[in-house]
């Protein structure tokens, strides 16, 4: 059986092997779980994806008491996330699914 660092480590060598060529920024471990039913380390990675949402600050009362205060309009970084299954006999890799947070 494979330790949980060298699925984490398959799990990491097969998204850059998928996603090469992209650019992919902070990719992270997010989570980690056995699966008993399919004897599987199931590996959430998550990175910093192309899409962004907008963030519209609306003004304080102090702020809008100023004639000069305006909202202020700010880019968030969407987060994506994929988990990686990973065989915990031999470290194959079994498959590769969204994980949607919400």
């Amino acid at each position: 059986m494979i330790e949980v660092t060298e699925a984490v480590k398959r799990a990491r060598e097969i998204a850059n092997q998928l996603y090469e060529g992209e650019d992919i920024k902070n990719l992270g471990l997010e989570e980690v779980v056995f699966n008993e039913e399919v004897n599987a380390w199931e590996i959430t990675l998550g990175y910093d994806s192309y899409r962004s949402k907008i963030i519209e600050n609306k003004p304080t009362e102090f702020m809008a008491r100023n004639l000069y205060a305006d909202g202020k309009i700010e880019k968030e970084t969407l987060r994506e996330y994929k988990t990686f299954s990973i065989n915990a006999e031999n470290g194959q890799f079994q498959g590769m699914i969204m994980r949607d947070i919400g």
